[in-house]
């Protein structure tokens, strides 16, 4: 099965939001697709953090649990904005609607 490497990061918070985004955000991955990689990375190495950002590698079976955690999350924290990354392009996303739900789907499966 083709696997593709995403790169999830949250535009315009602070530090602190940042790191408890990342963590509501992997926990709800997590919880629905457990067959998904999920690691969290620094920034800046030089901190002492947990990280900021999503490392997400997923085949084409989880997109459809992403999406749906991702909208879930999204309706909880409307302000947040996140940044899809692949070495092919990024998406952003913020709030939660079926159009950009759709968009982050369409990306997704675009990606594999």
């Amino acid at each position: 099965m083709d696997q593709q490497t995403y790169i999830v990061t949250f535009e315009g918070v602070s530090p602190a939001d940042a790191q408890r985004y990342t963590e509501e955000l992997q926990n709800a991955l997590l919880d629905a697709a457990p067959d998904i990689t999920v690691q969290r990375r620094r920034e800046n190495p030089l901190t002492q953090d947990f990280g900021t950002t999503l490392i997400l590698i997923l085949g084409a079976p989880a997109v459809v649990a992403v999406v749906k955690a991702v909208g879930d999350w999204l309706m909880r924290r409307n302000s947040a904005s996140l940044t899809w990354k692949t070495a092919d392009g990024e998406l952003v996303v913020q709030g939660i609607s079926s159009k950009n739900a759709a968009e982050l789907a369409q990306f997704l499966v675009g990606e594999q």
